[in-house]
């Protein structure tokens, strides 16, 4: 299964921001979703950078971890949280930092050793907007709700907000997780966990940017 182990082990990287996100492409990768191509779950390993301000470190920590001489490929995704223009000069400006090949945008590949790529929750593709992770998450469980529940939620959300007493700086992941909590099979259970369980659908067409660009950049 790919997923981090105290040294690289394989040629294709994954750097995510967080450990939902790291657990969230794990499961994928290894999802019947991708398995028509065996290079994702036999030779992609995932690690956590850990938060935003975190990456360049992470990078320095990176190119001197025993193995990383085999890497040919690294992929970098984190969440465009927002402010997206914002989310793509940070990336680029800790790839140059820590000498790697810094593509100009999302969705592209720049070729070099290892080759890089990087990509911004939730659209994964040459055209990032504001969101998370979370935004993605809500468009493609397994069995959409139906819109009332979310239609429910939002209005119980808007209640605690308009009354003062609760305030909702990330709405998409208090949605998703409030969404969670009120299904049997994935009450209590964080994001990663929830994609382990069978939460999302890997066949849905919101994850076909992502699907394409890592059948680029690991080729």
């Amino acid at each position: 299964m790919a997923s981090e182990k105290e040294k690289i082990r394989h040629p294709f990287v994954i750097l995510c921001e967080g450990l939902d996100a790291k657990l969230f492409m794990i499961w994928y990768l290894n999802s019947a979703a991708l398995s028509e191509d065996p290079v994702f779950s036999r030779d992609v390993q995932v690690f956590d950078f850990g938060g935003i301000q975190d990456l360049h470190q992470k990078l320095a920590l990176f190119k001197l971890t025993p193995g990383y001489e085999m890497v040919q490929s690294l992929l970098i995704i984190r969440d465009a949280e927002r402010d997206s223009t914002g989310a793509v000069q940070q990336i680029i400006s800790a790839l140059q930092k820590s000498d790697l090949p810094a593509p100009l945008g999302p969705g592209i590949v720049e070729d070099g050793v290892p080759k890089v790529g990087f990509l911004l929750f939730p659209t994964c593709d040459t055209a990032p907007t504001e969101g998370t992770l979370e935004n993605l998450c809500c468009k493609i469980l397994k069995e959409p709700p139906d819109p009332p529940i979310f239609d429910e939620i939002d209005a119980f959300l808007y209640r605690l907000q308009d009354q003062g007493i609760r305030d909702f700086p990330r709405r998409f992941k208090t949605e998703l997780h409030t969404y969670l909590s009120v299904t049997d099979e994935y009450v209590s259970l964080k994001l990663g966990e929830a994609a382990r369980a069978g939460a999302f659908d890997w066949e849905h067409i919101k994850l076909a940017p992502l699907k394409g660009f890592m059948k680029e950049l690991f080729t």
